[in-house]
């Protein structure tokens, strides 16, 4: 990651009004993830945000622990086998050129789920360089109140900058559900779905 954009995301302190005070928890997860980067990213997934949890709990932290359920999911739609250690799964995950990121870099949950769009609002900018500098080939968005507002991110970044045709790199041009809630079982056959149709126009 460019040092500029590091800082960025270390150094914001705009939920903290809000009562959001998550700034080193944030540098853990953004270490970690960024240790799975692969060179080119061929797919970015874009979920809603980092979970709230204590011990702290997140896709990329090497903990693996029975909540955690998109790691889990993502890697049964993928066929990637993990037992008891999330490593080998990651490494596979990044050998295939995929990462994954959050739309905000502060927890999203239901005890606080009133205070999404000023917290998706807070982090526009950063998701917006994010997503440029990444340049991903192909583009999927994880959940149903996600989609929308990325969506509009995206259309924003093709305005402002109409070379990158970030929009025609959507996958799904629908929502891909959370895997959770009864969900699992959609959320696999969506991920199979877009990520077979993207292999046969690759072909």
């Amino acid at each position: 990651m460019n040092n500029q954009l590091e800082e960025k995301i270390l150094s914001c302190n705009l939920c903290e009004s809000l009562g959001i005070d998550f700034k080193t928890v944030r540098k853990e997860n953004l270490n970690f993830a960024y240790c799975y980067k692969p060179d080119l990213v061929k797919i970015l997934w874009i979920v809603e945000s980092p979970p709230k949890a204590d011990p702290p709990r997140y896709f990329y932290r090497p903990e693996l622990t029975s909540y955690d359920s998109l790691f889990r999911e993502t890697m049964k739609a993928l066929d990637i086998e993990f037992i008891d250690s999330k490593e080998n799964a990651l490494k596979e995950f990044q050998r295939r050129d995929y990462f994954l990121i959050d739309s905000m870099k502060c927890p999203a949950d239901k005890g606080n789920s009133y205070l999404k769009p000023q917290m998706r609002s807070n982090c526009r900018n950063i998701l917006k360089e994010e997503i440029l500098y990444l340049n991903p080939d192909k583009i999927l968005i994880i959940k149903a109140d996600v989609h929308t507002p990325v969506m509009d991110l995206i259309n924003e970044i093709d305005i402002g900058y109409p070379e990158s045709q970030m929009l025609s790199r959507v996958l799904n041009k629908n929502s891909i559900p959370f895997p959770g809630s009864g969900r699992q079982v959609r959320f696999r056959e969506n991920i199979q779905y877009y990520l077979l149709n993207n292999s046969q126009l690759s072909d």
